[in-house]
Formats: structure tokens, C-alpha cells, sequence
């Protein structure tokens, strides 16, 4: 660590005293709280409150931060902070409770859909691509329930819809894995049957897709090639990546799990395979940089030479069998390519031939929920100051509403932001996201605890 970083360091303990990160963990709270919007017995979770665009659910954001709660309050309960912040603790666990209920309220309606449409499991074929066979990555909610967002209902009939993210479903089962483990069977009530009704078909259908393109964490996909779609051949995404096929793998661990808790019978699949199509297909080594876990690979082709900050999860939550060979040099790789000595990371790097595939939206910012997972991970690891550096600036970052940022955008990476988002949002960037709130609460309750 550089003098600079020491010297800012101490100056962030000195602003950030014991009494005062309290206050900031009550504010974040309240914030989150915010969030939570009911409809009967459901809620609504924007993923933002300042930015319309993000005025729905989506399931990762959603589940993320089911997690992240569960993980504060059970950090919470073993430190002074549910002594100092209890009735607020609880009334965000109770909160919590619904929003994994109206998540199987939304897989429930979304598998409703898949069978409706004639579920296809042949890979081969064109209507096996299409949104409509596939758990779509966001979803209203009002008075009268779940539904399909309003801009999304023309995505069913598109082949690989940048809708289609198998992330969707690993999440949600993780969260409510995490819930279980806290509150015990009985702790989500009547959305136990729908657990029972939808786990194995979840099950087959984590593992049928997880050698199939899908849109990333990111909502994209990174090279396009002609493909049969019902409207004759057309350009779709062909990319797979290392973080879907990852939460696939821990999507069924989980599962596997929850079924025995739950006394559900489940089709035998070996996770496993997952694992190994993942060390068969996403290992690289570009000279420079060493062998690493790629970010993407082309369907049926190459591996990219590429890395996502999105892979620190794969180290750090989902965990499929035979990654820790190459852990160290992948996070390495993350640390040098996307964070640049600061304390939050741009999302992802191409190199060599696909080194043109640039990240512009916002005009390449570096996102907090990023740097708060990798504290959590440097935790895990026993590198406590490390990790309370990133808490300590990201604290100075948080709103006096409580609300922290998705990204903040560094002169020194920033590119043209070909949409002009920046612009169109006050030349801001977005100033609340629930991902990366929850985050904070779970990173700062790690560190507390």
C-alpha cells in the first residue's frame, strides 16, 4: 500500500469512527427499506428509485440482495448491531421474507408460460432459443400480481433475447437457500409448495441450457453470427459465459440442498458436468497475463481472451468444483485489467482480436456492488484492511438518503458513451441501486461482526 493510501486511509477511519459508520448502516437500512414497495402480500423492488429505466424487478438484482440481506442479519445478530439497530433489523427481515416469496410468485408464473408455449429441451432447435421458452430476467409487479414487464412482452418471440439470462433462476434458488439456512423450513410459509411444485423442473432446466448462449450478468452478449430464428436467418448472440454457466452449477448445489430440506425428490443431474464444460472451454492463456478463467466463449468455437469483474463470484459464491486452480491468477488478472489501482472495477476487458468489445455504457464507469463484492471476497480470504479500504471509501460515497450509486465513472477509463446514457441522465450517472445497497450491508456487517 502506497503513503497516499495510508494517509487516506487513516483520514477514512477519522471521518468514519465506530459511532458514525452506525449511523451510516441505520441510513442505508431506512434506504433499502424504501425499496420495498407491497402489493396484498408481495412487493416491488425497483432496481433503482432515481432512474426510471430501472423501475422494475429484476430476478438477479432481486436475489442478490435477498442474499445480501439474509447475510446481514445473521452478521448482525452475532455483533452489537441488532442490539443497536434491532427494530429496524427486523422489520427488513420481514420485508425480506416477501420479496423471496414474490420471486417463486414470478418463477411460478414464468415456468406457467414455458409449458403454455410447448417446452423445448432440444437445444437444436429454433423454438428452444426464443424467450418464451425461458425464464425472462425481469418482471413487474402490481395489485394484481407478478407479470411480464410491459417492454418485455415482444421478447418472447425473439431468439436469444437479451431478456434470456440463466442467471435468473440459480439466483433466486441461492437466496432462498440462504433464507432457509437462517429462518428454517417454516419460514417461508405457503411459498414452500411452490418450492415443491417448481424446484426439479428448475433443476432440469439449469442443467439442460448450461452449454447455451444466453445474455450475461450484463444483459448482453459479446459476438453475433447467423442462426436459424422463425423469421429465416438472422445475426443473434452467440456467447456464453463463465459467471451464467457458474451459477448454474451453484443453482443446482443449492437446489440439492433445499430439496432435502424440504423433502423434495429431485431428477439426479451431476452438477458436475458443469463444472467441466466450464474447465474445458473458459481456460486461457494469453501469454501476458498467464492462465486464467476467461470471461466468454463463442458457441461451438473459440474461447475469447477476456475477464469480467463478474467472475469474482465464481471464486467467491458459486464455487464449482476444479476453479481454485485457477483463482489466484483470474482474480490477479480482475485486479490489473479492470480495477487499476482504485477501489471499484469496470466490468469487463477484451483482449488480442476482440479487443474492440468496450464497454460504453455510462461511459465506462466502475460499479460499487463490484468493489463490495471483492471486499467480501478479500474477506473470505483474510484480508480484512483490504477490504475495509474499499468499505471505507465506498462509504463516502453513500448519499445522506442512504442511497449509494451503481457507478462512478474515472477520467482515466472513461470512452465514449455511444448512447449518450451520461448525458440523458443530467450528465449523472445512476444515484441509487438496490444491488449495490444490500451490498454495503453485507460487506459492513462482515467487517463489524
Amino acid at each position: 500500500m502506497s503513503d497516499f493510501q495510508n494517509r487516506e486511509r487513516t483520514e477514512m477511519l477519522e471521518i468514519f469512527p465506530k459511532k458514525e459508520r452506525i449511523e451510516t448502516i441505520r441510513k442505508v437500512i431506512t434506504e433499502v427499506k424504501r425499496h420495498f414497495i407491497p402489493f396484498n402480500d408481495l412487493v416491488k423492488t425497483p432496481a433503482s428509485l432515481k432512474y426510471p429505466d430501472y423501475n422494475l424487478m429484476w430476478n438477479r438484482d432481486a436475489a442478490y440482495s435477498s442474499y445480501y440481506i439474509t447475510e446481514f442479519i445473521k452478521n448482525a445478530k452475532k455483533s452489537n448491531l441488532y442490539d443497536l439497530l434491532s427494530e429496524e433489523i427486523d422489520e427488513l427481515d420481514t420485508l425480506n421474507g416477501k420479496l423471496v416469496a414474490t420471486l417463486w410468485e414470478n418463477l411460478e408464473s414464468e415456468i406457467k408460460k414455458i409449458k403454455m408455449n410447448g417446452y423445448e429441451t432440444d437445444i437444436s432447435k429454433v423454438e428452444s432459443k426464443l424467450g418464451d421458452n425461458h425464464i425472462l430476467s425481469r418482471f413487474d409487479v402490481d395489485e394484481n400480481g407478478v407479470k411480464r414487464a410491459d417492454k418485455d412482452k415482444a421478447e418472447g418471440k425473439i431468439t436469444r433475447s437479451w431478456t434470456m439470462q440463466y442467471d435468473s433462476a440459480p439466483l433466486v434458488i441461492m437466496a432462498t437457500e440462504n433464507y432457509i439456512q437462517e429462518h428454517g423450513k417454516e419460514g417461508l410459509k405457503n411459498t414452500n409448495k411452490k418450492i415443491v411444485k417448481n424446484l426439479d423442473f428448475l433443476v432440469n432446466y439449469m442443467y439442460t441450457f448450461h452449454k447455451t448462449p444466453c445474455a450475461d450478468a450484463w444483459e448482453q452478449y459479446y459476438f453475433y453470427d447467423r442462426d436459424n430464428t422463425l423469421n429465416g436467418q438472422n445475426y443473434v448472440g452467440k456467447t456464453i459465459d463463465s459467471y451464467t454457466v457458474s451459477s448454474l452449477y451453484k443453482g443446482i448445489k443449492s437446489a440439492k440442498e433445499i430439496a432435502k430440506t424440504l423433502d423434495i425428490k429431485l431428477t439426479d443431474v451431476d452438477e458436475s458436468e458443469i463444472s467441466s464444460f466450464l474447465l474445458d472451454n473458459f481456460i486461457v492463456n494469453d501469454g501476458k497475463r498467464g492462465t486464467f478463467l476467461a470471461k466468454s466463449k463463442i458457441e461451438y468455437s473459440e474461447t475469447m481472451p477476456s475477464i469480467g469483474a463478474e467472475e469474482i463470484e465464481i471464486f467467491n459464491t458459486f464455487k464449482p468444483k476444479g476453479v481454485e486452480q485457477l483463482e489466484e491468477n483470474t482474480l490477479k488478472t480482475i485486479e490489473n485489467e479492470l480495477f487499476h489501482g482504485e477501489y471499484l472495477p469496470i466490468r469487463y476487458r477484451f483482449f488480442g482480436k476482440y479487443r474492440g468489445i468496450i464497454d460504453t455504457y455510462f461511459g465506462r464507469g466502475s460499479w460499487f456492488h463490484l468493489g463490495l463484492q471483492y471486499s467480501m471476497y478479500l474477506m473470505e480470504k483474510g484480508k480484512k484492511e483490504q477490504a475495509e479500504d474499499i468499505i471505507n471509501y465506498i462509504e463516502r460515497k453513500i448519499e445522506n438518503d442512504g442511497s449509494l450509486p451503481e457507478q462512478e465513472v474515472y477520467d482515466k477509463n472513461k470512452v465514449n458513451d455511444n448512447n449518450n446514457f451520461f448525458e440523458r441522465n443530467g450528465n449523472s450517472t445512476i444515484k441509487c441501486l438496490l444491488w449495490a445497497e444490500t451490498a454495503y450491508l453485507a460487506a459492513v456487517s462482515k467487517l463489524v461482526k
